[in-house]
Parts: structure tokens; C-alpha cells; sequence
């Protein structure tokens, strides 16, 4: 397609260039036809054509001048190679016309302007000439010039498809990588779904294998259940949420809300879950602080921030939740004390389903989506998220918002 409208376009530009080539070439013709009419229109006697009007102005050669009576027959001719009778014939037109045509006469062609005149020679009333001038010079020049339009419509259609299959396969890369992105969604997404859905087939056949048995001696199982029912219940929301985000289908309805008493709520909350790990959470944050956004968005990409630190740091450690104003933007950091990200693995961090420590993980119920949601909360709030880490160093996540509506 990209060679076929290349070639197309040079194509036009070819055909352009001969027209406008031919029309300029014709109209210098036909100046030169009108000049020596000017001439004759001012002369008494055929004679005195020979003569130039200006000690600069000579007479045109190339012009063959071709002189007719009222009957139209030939009254004479000036031209450096004689016409037969037939032919002259051709050159002449009942009516005068004001302008030049292009008359073929055996197998050449000419430019013919016929002008009405009143001049009297040798007792002959001449009525009209005929002012012929050769074109073949001017055929050569369009021959040659149509010529190399065609070789280069030629050379240009052989690099323009060249051109075309190397523009579409760069044009088929981001395709191809969306296409294989997907590709590796889908197995993924399977994958995931899969493990949970096993172990609850698995444990409620071990249940109907003892009917007799109690709900209470089958609690574990029950458990088992519940759990993985849930973990593939918060798959489904975010795999959904991702869907319509890759849409534009998810909608956020922003609004200034106070940054500062979320943070402080989520910290509380947090605080539970830490102090069972024997972690401490640390917050600094202005007052008041305030963010134009969805809230109930903000709400959840700082949970999966501090979920992913309070997961990673191991007992005894620290995470750190910072907010102020900066500038024209709010700036949050989210910091842990954990055992941080391999080099390898931080640049693939917000790839869906990507996990650099994949027991681990699945062992802390990681399905890899996280910060696939958090990079597109962030993005939708057109701010930026960049994450700093280093192997046994801890973590810090740094987010920064628009301070107001943009």
C-alpha cells in the first residue's frame, strides 16, 4: 500500500511535469509565431519581410511564411525549404484563427498560425499567411523528457516497494508487540486462573468424598476454598479493570479531595497488618494537603503501594509514607526497607503478570498486576510514577500528581 500510493503520487508529479514542460515549450512557439505576425501586420510588401524592422531585430528562419489569395490558392512562400503544393495545402484554413494549432504534414508536425493580411505583390492580392515553424525540436526535448519520466517511474516504483515493505514492517513492530503482548496476557491470565480453580476442584471432591463428614471437620478444606475463591475473585476485578482501562472504558470521576486524612486512614490500617510482622510504618506528610483526582483511584493505588512494601519487608523493618507540596505538583513517596528489586527485573516491574521472585510471590499470593493498575491510575491522573531500588536496600516509589485541575 505505502509503495503503491508512493508510486502513485510520483506518477502524477511525472505526468504534471510533461504537461506543464509541453505547454512551456508550445508557448515559446507561439511567441515566436505572434512576434512575426506583429511584423507582417506592418508590412506593405512581401519584401519587405526579408528586412528587419530594428538594426537588432533580425527575421526568425526556422518561420516558413506561407502566402494565399482570396481563393485561397498559394501566392508564394519564404521559407528555407519549399513545401510541395499538397502540403501546403494542409497549412491553410478557410477562417483565420487567433490561435496557433498543431498541424501533422508527413509524419512531421508544425505549429501553424494563420493571419489575415491585405498586401498586394506582383498584382496579387494576398489575403492571408500562414506562419509555419517546425516542432520537431520541441518533440525531441518532450520524447526525452517522457522517456526519463518513465525510467525514473521505473527506478522509483523498484525503491518505492522496497521503501513500502521496509516502512510496513516498521509499521507491523508495535503491532507485532501488542499482538504478542496480548498473546502473553491471555497465557498468563489462564495460568493464573488455572492453580486456583484446580485446588478448588480438588478440595471440594476430597469434601464429597465424605459425605458423613461435619462442616466443622471439613473447615479446612472450606478455608482452602474461600481462600482461593477470593484470590481468584480480586484476579477477575483486576483483569477487568485493566480491560476497560486499555479501552478507555474506565471512567475516573475527579474531584478535590483532602490527601492528607487518606494517607493518615490507610496508615492506621496498615499499622494492623505491620505490627504482626513486627514492622514499623512511619508517616510525614503537610497539612492541610489536598489532590484534584478520583479518590476512590488514589485510595487504591496507595494500598497497592503499601501492600507491596508491608509484603516485601521482612520483620523488623521500616516503611516510610511521605507527602507534601512541591511546586506546582504533590509529590508521595512510598519507601520500605525490604529486600528490594534486582536490576534485571526493575525495568519490567509495571509489565503485567511480571514477577522477578515468582515462589516468593505466589507464596504471598502475587498475581503480578499491581503496579500494571498503579502505572495507569497514575497515568490517567497525568502524573508520574518511578520506582528506585536495589537488591537488600529496600524500595521507594515516588508519585507525583498535578497540585490542581488540569
Amino acid at each position: 500500500m505505502n509503495a503503491t500510493v508512493f508510486l502513485l503520487v510520483f506518477a502524477v508529479l511525472g505526468v504534471l511535469l510533461y504537461i506543464h514542460m509541453q505547454y512551456r515549450l508550445l508557448h515559446e512557439t507561439d511567441e515566436s509565431l505572434l512576434q512575426a505576425k506583429s511584423r507582417i501586420q506592418s508590412m506593405n510588401t512581401t519584401h519587405d519581410l526579408l528586412k528587419p524592422q530594428k538594426p537588432d531585430q533580425e527575421q526568425d528562419d526556422r518561420i516558413a511564411y506561407l502566402f494565399w489569395d482570396a481563393n485561397g490558392q498559394p501566392a508564394g512562400q519564404i521559407t528555407l525549404k519549399a513545401f510541395p503544393l499538397d502540403q501546403a495545402g494542409k497549412f491553410h484554413e478557410r477562417e483565420n484563427e487567433e490561435r496557433a494549432k498543431t498541424v501533422s504534414v508527413e509524419g512531421n508536425r508544425y505549429r501553424v498560425l494563420q493571419i489575415p493580411v491585405s498586401v498586394e505583390t506582383n498584382g496579387t492580392v494576398i489575403t492571408s499567411v500562414s506562419l509555419v515553424k517546425n516542432i520537431r525540436d520541441v518533440e525531441r526535448t518532450l520524447d526525452s523528457l517522457l522517456r526519463d519520466i518513465g525510467l525514473g517511474v521505473l527506478a522509483g516504483a523498484i525503491i518505492f516497494i522496497l521503501a513500502g515493505i521496509f516502512l510496513a514492517n516498521r509499521a507491523l513492530i508495535p503491532i507485532r508487540s501488542a499482538w504478542d503482548k496480548q498473546q502473553r496476557f491471555v497465557a498468563d491470565a489462564s495460568h493464573e486462573l488455572r492453580t486456583p480453580t484446580a485446588i478448588i476442584r480438588a478440595q471440594s471432591e476430597l469434601i464429597l468424598k465424605s459425605p458423613t463428614r461435619t462442616i466443622e471437620q471439613e473447615s479446612p478444606k472450606v478455608a482452602v476454598i474461600l481462600q482461593e475463591a477470593r484470590r481468584m475473585g480480586k484476579l477477575l476485578d483486576d483483569l477487568l479493570t485493566l480491560a476497560r482501562s486499555d479501552s478507555n472504558r474506565l471512567e475516573i470521576q475527579p474531584g478535590l479531595f483532602a490527601l492528607d486524612a487518606m494517607l493518615a486512614e490507610l496508615a492506621d490500617h496498615f499499622r494492623l497488618l505491620a505490627d504482626i510482622k513486627k514492622i514499623s510504618i512511619q508517616t510525614e506528610m503537610d497539612t492541610p494537603l489536598s489532590l484534584w483526582g478520583d479518590e476512590a483511584r488514589i485510595r487504591q493505588l496507595l494500598i497497592i503501594l503499601l501492600d507491596n512494601a508491608l509484603k516485601y519487608t521482612s520483620s523488623g523493618g521500616v516503611i516510610s509514607l511521605i507527602a507534601r507540596y512541591q511546586s506546582h505538583h504533590v509529590a508521595i513517596s512510598v519507601s520500605d526497607s525490604g529486600r528490594g528489586i534486582a536490576s534485571e527485573d526493575l525495568a519490567h516491574i509495571f509489565d503485567r503478570f511480571y514477577r522477578g521472585d515468582k515462589v516468593r510471590s505466589r507464596a504471598e499470593e502475587g498475581m503480578g498486576l499491581g503496579l500494571s493498575i498503579a502505572q495507569w491510575i497514575v497515568d490517567v491522573h497525568g502524573g508520574t510514577i518511578h520506582v528506585f531500588s536495589k537488591p537488600g536496600q529496600g524500595t521507594r516509589v515516588a508519585l507525583l500528581f498535578p497540585r490542581k485541575k488540569h
